[in-house]
């Protein structure tokens, strides 16, 4: 299996949301600083990914749903 790294860019959260990115895999835990860049495993690069596209795919259909009403 590859151990390939690839760099993620976590944006800034709120004032008083956490600091840090959670992401876990598979039973190991990944704990990314906000707005920094990190160096991670494709895995956890992708599931980033597929977490963001789920959370804007959630907020398109509220707004549909507002729109709607």
């Amino acid at each position: 299996m590859e151990n390939k790294r690839i760099e993620v860019f976590i944006p800034r959260g709120a004032d008083r949301e956490d600091p840090n990115l959670f992401v876990g895999i598979n039973g190991v835990n990944y704990l990314l600083p906000r707005g920094k860049k990190s160096m991670v495993p494709k895995a956890v690069a992708d599931e980033i990914a597929r977490s963001d596209l789920a959370a804007e795919r959630f907020y398109e259909s509220v707004d549909g749903m507002k729109q709607s009403v």
